[in-house]
């Protein structure tokens, strides 16, 4: 019989007799989502961390259904469509950057940005700067050159052409609670820029929050320290918010916090609310002028998509009038709520904006609390929770109500609970 191969699921993990592919879902309001069973779920991770206002959202919806009596798409190449043009002035504004290249994925915007710091360079007579400096647990995307930046064992393969990688260790003192911490990993980086080789460096590249890493929250401090090495060198900064990015840092960006924006910035999730993919390399002002009359190397059939463009415009309009205060006020939630889901088995409970990590002792337990919140009650949908390695995250829509909060934190603490009093078995 025909079936669908999830990404990142194996031939027995994507069984549909399996707890995460049981719940076949027919609709979704806010925070909430339908199965086909008329059972209501809490989504605790915002679709794919990428709904920051939740599911059907008016605003998003009214605008994209008005664009689809409109225009279907135009090469642009071509020609230009109205809401692209108006999306690069209101990303202007956002963001800090001057010039935008238009993708459809978080993968594809960092891409790009690895392919526009490698000819950068070689438009500026330095060829030789063929390597990146990197996080080890890093994720920066899951085509061929953008799992390469990666350390993570999962992504490695013995047949994909790897770009030239620098890893940067996490230690004991780079947590944010240790005396100068952001010192101590900004000096880490520039450690292995010096061994690699300052004329031989072409970027550093970094995630303000490593989600697939582990949920790892880095020092406070950190982007601006490590601004300041990447001078020193000469060498390119890419900032990857692809996760972090349009509100989920409790700000607007994380970069917002920097003295100064990076040479380059990626972006894609939370950028249209999910109705529509869609991503951007942002670039600096300086860094498309070296390019003279060569072309940029990259583009995709559907970049700057109208239906995106309006979708990202609505967005960002939701995020100036009440989005940002919904997120500050939900980052804050979290920061003081949080802390009372310990328990045995979860060995630390952090968080990062609206961004709730709960690392458990084991892989195992994570993935057995996950699956128990999932399932809910007898008659009560569960909670949709995330899972990476060993740590459960709940990512919830920006503008998640206070009291539906309390729910999700109530339900996963019940599932904690039971996987603890039950045992590891405890499974959909």
């Amino acid at each position: 019989m025909p079936a669908r191969w999830n990404g990142w699921t194996t031939t027995s993990t994507a069984h549909p007799s399996r707890d995460l592919h049981r719940h076949e879902l027919v609709r979704g309001s806010g925070c909430e989502v339908w199965d086909t069973d008329g059972r209501c779920h809490l989504d605790g991770v915002a679709g794919a961390a990428n709904t920051p206002f939740g599911h059907v959202h008016p605003r998003v919806t009214e605008v994209v259904t008005a664009h689809l009596g409109q225009l279907a798409h135009i090469d642009e190449t071509l020609a230009t469509q109205q809401p692209a043009e108006a999306l690069i002035d209101a990303l202007a504004e956002f963001t800090g950057m001057d010039d935008f290249v238009f993708v459809n994925s978080g993968s594809e915007a960092v891409e790009a940005s690895i392919r526009i710091a490698m000819d950068y360079w070689r438009h500026r007579g330095q060829p030789q700067r063929d390597t990146i400096i990197a996080f080890a647990r890093g994720y920066h995307g899951c085509t061929a050159l953008t799992a390469g930046l990666s350390g993570l064992p999962i992504l490695h393969t013995d047949w994909a052409a790897k770009p030239h990688v620098r890893h940067v260790e996490l230690a004991a003192h780079h947590h944010p609670d240790q005396p100068d911490a952001a010192l101590a990993l900004a000096a880490a980086f520039d450690a292995a820029i010096t061994n690699a080789g300052p004329h031989r460096v072409a970027a550093v590249i970094v995630e303000p929050f490593l989600n697939v890493g582990g949920g790892v929250v880095l020092p406070e401090g950190f982007l601006t320290e490590l601004l300041a090495v990447t001078r020193v060198f000469d060498c390119l900064m890419i900032v990857d918010e692809v996760f972090t990015g349009f509100g989920r840092s409790g700000t607007a960006f994380a970069i917002d916090k920097m003295p100064e924006p990076p040479d380059i910035l990626a972006i894609s999730k939370g950028m249209t609310n999910g109705v529509v993919p869609m991503g951007a390399t942002c670039l600096r002002r300086g860094i498309r002028e070296h390019f003279g009359d060569e072309p940029l190397r990259y583009g995709h059939t559907t970049s700057g998509h109208g239906l995106g463009c309006v979708a990202a415009l609505a967005t960002i309009d939701l995020l100036r009038t009440d989005g940002l205060i919904q997120a500050a006020a939900t980052a804050e939630w979290l920061s003081t709520e949080w802390r009372y889901l310990r328990a045995a088995g979860v060995v630390d409970l952090r968080t990062y904006g609206v961004v709730g990590v709960a690392e458990c002792d084991s892989v195992e337990r994570a993935q057995a609390i996950a699956a128990r919140a999932r399932q809910g009650g007898v008659s009560s949908g569960g909670l949709i929770i995330g899972c990476k390695g060993p740590a459960l995250m709940l990512t919830p829509a920006l503008n998640v109500p206070e009291k539906q909060l309390v729910k999700m934190v109530a339900r996963l603490k019940f599932a904690i609970a039971e996987v603890e009093t039950y045992g590891r078995s405890v499974r959909a």
